[in-house]
């Protein structure tokens, strides 16, 4: 998996290309985020356009990542989630949790 770093405004948007599945993949995820929160960069959006499989595990990260960035005052959002990753988030009952956009424009206005 290949993790590209993008900053709009105040929003990091970390763009992700490959599969996100139990591993190296998600644990880089997890800390790449992690990093960026502590470093006070708080409102982060994970592009999932190019990411084919999620698995379990890959879903666990995103939760992670959700979770800590909220604890420390930051906030996960989702763009542009596969049909794949839709399915998963609904299955887990996640779409409540995380807010989804399909315009990187919209979301980036949202936080």
């Amino acid at each position: 998996m290949d993790i590209n770093l993008r900053l709009n405004g105040k929003v990091t948007i970390v763009d992700l290309q490959g599969n996100l599945t139990i591993g190296a993949a998600e644990e880089k995820l997890r800390q790449s985020v992690e990093q960026l929160v502590t470093g006070n960069q708080k409102y982060v959006l994970i592009n999932l356009e190019n990411v084919p499989m999620i698995d379990s595990s890959g879903i666990g990260s995103l939760v992670k990542s959700f979770t800590n960035a909220k604890n420390k005052g930051g906030k996960v959002k989702l763009l542009k989630p596969t049909r794949l990753a839709q399915q998963l988030l609904s299955i887990t009952g996640l779409l409540s949790v995380f807010e989804t956009f399909d315009d990187e424009a919209a979301a980036v206005a949202s936080f």
